[in-house]
């Protein structure tokens, strides 16, 4: 499977009487973009706005965050199940914008977990996306519409801005591209190489809200999703999207999948990458036990792996879905690297990985996904939102998004951390 990522560096963007691209500049016609929102009929309005780094803005409700993308000459192969027909995504050609983001927020959310990214300040020198030229829609409910199906309106509502502004810019020179050219069937078993797979987690169930999985695989969700071979261009390419609710991971951090990426570096060089394998984390012991056994299977006997890398989502019980994952794939002989994160800013790294398999040697910790940081900074606008809006922080504290301080754990900034290997936060144990 071969895809081609074409990359083109967006260095401003503005309203405009016409959506195109020209000399690194993206025009949006505001009129024709909320058109193309409000064909869902379960958005009644949708408030579009274009921030940029410096400014002094705060943007609430944050469910996702979006590259913008594109199929070239397939326009109905687009972020497949949720907006274009159901496919394989991860090969033929795709247009992607750089420095630019579609920030999607709910302002009616009832969820306490939602993220927040400031433009300025100290938010937005931990954040990538504050330092992006940003388009930030916030859809709001019609009436009679449920909210979880509202939920799922404003992440297509994400996912069309995002291939919207992605055709506008047909015809501008591309900057880059990236070539993800991976033949597994073709990988000579006779190579001297290691083979290297990858253990995926791309969802938990402990965190649905109102009983209902958030839909972020092909259209649908995975909470019954037992180990599955997985192209890795597939998630690439949007055959995987972001959660409803920003825990540490989104649409934009999957895209440019980290661990991924990284494998493809090394691809041929040091290491033959035969393959991702996909799965749900368990919330049931029987279930998460079944899986660990097949996971190992379809890495040792199915993909031939001498290696695996297991990376979890957010959460407690995916740990132990690593541990037990981890222990069956050394059993057979395939040596483990677990990238995980501790769950707690306080203690030794010791007290958080919650396994001690002697066999599980090789830990990377990285993102303390619950680290309590105090922000003193007062905004001055605020989008998805207002400054009335609450900011989750554990009880005893109640605040506002108008505060001059707010006391947020960094899970809820998107961008600081995610789970995909691309997190510019370390953990140190001092």
């Amino acid at each position: 499977m071969r895809l081609e990522i074409e990359s083109i560096d967006i260095k401003d963007i503005l309203e405009g009487p016409k959506t195109y691209a020209a000399d690194g500049v993206l025009s949006i016609n505001f009129k024709e973009l909320e058109k193309l929102i409000l064909k869902d009929p379960r958005i009644k309005s949708v408030e579009i706005a274009l921030v940029k780094p410096g400014e002094n803005v705060r943007l609430l409700n944050i469910c996702d965050v979006v590259q913008p993308r594109c199929k070239i000459g397939r326009e109905d192969a687009d972020f497949p199940g949720f907006i274009g027909r159901i496919q394989t995504a991860g090969s033929g050609r795709t247009r992607s914008l750089r420095g630019v983001a579609i920030i999607v927020s709910n302002p009616g959310t009832n969820r306490k977990e939602i993220g927040v990214l400031d433009m300025c300040g100290p938010i937005a020198e931990k954040s990538p996306y504050g330092k992006m030229k940003n388009v930030s829609i916030a859809p709001t409910i019609a009436d009679g519409v449920e909210e979880r199906d509202f939920e799922d309106a404003v992440k297509i509502a994400g996912l069309a801005t995002a291939v919207y502004l992605a055709r506008a810019a047909e015809g501008h020179a591309v900057d880059e591209v990236e070539i993800f050219d991976l033949d597994i069937p073709k990988i000579d078993p006779a190579s001297p190489l290691p083979r290297v797979a990858f253990y995926y987690q791309m969802y938990t169930p402990q965190f649905d809200y109102l009983a209902t999985s958030d839909p972020c695989f092909y259209g649908t969700h995975v909470r019954t999703l037992t180990p599955t071979i997985l192209h890795p261009n597939e998630i690439l390419d949007g055959g995987l999207v972001g959660w409803n609710v920003v825990k540490a991971i989104d649409t934009y951090s999957i895209q440019n999948h980290g661990i991924i990426k990284e494998l493809y570096r090394h691809h041929g060089k040091d290491l033959n990458f035969v393959g991702v394998i996909g799965i749900c984390a368990n919330t049931e012991p029987e279930s998460r036990t079944r899986c660990a056994f097949m996971a190992a299977n379809l890495v040792k006997n199915v993909l031939g792996a001498d290696g695996v890398i297991l990376a979890k989502v957010t959460g407690g019980m995916p740990h132990i879905d690593l541990a037990v994952a981890g222990e069956e794939c050394e059993k057979l002989g395939v040596k483990t690297a677990i990238f995980t994160q501790p769950l707690t800013p306080f203690g030794t790294l010791s007290d958080t990985i919650l396994f001690n398999a002697p066999c599980l040697d090789l830990i990377i910790a990285a993102s303390a996904t619950f680290e309590r940081t105090k922000v003193p900074w007062k905004a001055e606008k605020f989008l998805g939102g207002t400054a009335k809006t609450r900011i989750f922080c554990p009880d005893p504290i109640v605040q506002y998004a108008g505060d001059p301080v707010i006391d947020i754990e960094e899970y809820l900034l998107p961008g600081v951390l995610d789970c995909t290997g691309n997190a510019r936060v370390i953990v140190k144990e001092y």
